[in-house]
């Protein structure tokens, strides 16, 4: 069950963006809805808004992290284990 390069540049880059760009992206959409004024994109900035509050105050934020970066690296090697099986 070895996990390709791949899948452990993608599992830490999510890792690293959940815990320090999810609300800078709050930003991105809060500068595209000004520039294209279209209102949905403004839902987009709200949601991403209070995600990445509430995810940032969030006290087990780091271990989301990690279960979700370990989630990313695990799963695709169980499954092709199980296929070939």
């Amino acid at each position: 069950m070895i996990a390709s390069r791949r899948h452990w540049v993608i599992a830490i880059l999510v890792g690293l963006y959940l815990y320090f760009l999810l609300p800078a992206t709050a930003v991105l959409f809060y500068e595209l809805y000004h520039l294209t004024g279209i209102g949905p994109i403004y839902w987009g900035y709200s949601a991403f808004k209070a995600g990445g509050y509430y995810f940032g105050v969030w006290e087990y934020q780091a271990l989301a992290c990690l279960l979700v970066s370990a989630a990313i690296v695990v799963l695709p090697a169980l499954v092709s284990k199980l296929r070939r099986s």
